[in-house]
């Protein structure tokens, strides 16, 4: 990849982690990743989200991952849970409301709607939310970026570099490649690495051929 770029691509990589039993492998699994991106991207700035499933029996171990992920450069959010703490923010589902205490709480912080397997998609109004969260449809995903300002997140099965670029042109912002990202058997570092090259050939590539 060439090293010239400024700002931040037009698409980046969003990884979730739901399994804290061993923290050397957590903390390893995020520095892995944050290594590939800041040596395989050329972009000053780099757009990479890490999810973190919160439940109370984890709660001191995924504390203690929240300045880990920060400080690598990466944006931390939390899933399951109303407070942010000190990561970057919250998802919450569609059907949940968000309370003045929530926003209170959550002043400046992200805030995603997952919005995975729901059809209605005429009301994406909320300025209180940053990203939303569909399924990997590239149709699906068309029309919601024609309909709304926030980012948007692709989450679905089977996401690798194959077919990562069709979302990216999409208009898809983020793109959740956790399932290959964390399984390859290559390892997370050159998984990432063949995430970051099919996106920046999607970036490259035109949308529509004359």
């Amino acid at each position: 990849m060439s090293a010239d770029k400024s700002g931040s691509p037009s698409c980046g990589i969003y990884v979730r982690i739901d399994d804290f039993s061993n923290m050397l492998d957590a903390i390893g699994q995020v520095r892995k990743l944050a290594f590939a991106i800041n040596r395989a991207s050329g972009y000053e700035k780099n757009l990479a989200v890490i999810e973190l499933a919160y439940n109370d029996d984890d709660q001191e171990r995924i504390n203690d991952l929240i300045p880990i992920i920060r400080g690598q450069g990466l944006v931390c959010l939390l899933s399951g849970t109303s407070k942010s703490g000190e990561a970057d923010g919250i998802i919450f589902s569609h059907d949940q409301t968000i309370s003045e205490h929530v926003l209170k709480e959550n002043e400046d912080k992200i805030i995603a709607r997952n919005l995975v397997g729901q059809k209605n998609i005429n009301a994406l109004t909320d300025k209180n939310i940053d990203c939303i969260i569909v399924d990997a449809n590239p149709t699906t995903i068309s029309e919601i970026v024609s309909k709304t300002d926030h980012i948007i997140v692709a989450r679905g099965t089977a996401l690798t570099n194959f077919n990562c670029g069709a979302l990216s042109q999409a208009g898809a912002g983020l793109i959740d490649v956790t399932d290959y990202v964390l399984n390859d058997e290559k390892g997370i570092a050159q998984a990432t690495v063949n995430i970051l090259y099919a996106l920046e050939l999607a970036i490259q590539k035109p949308k529509h051929l004359n």
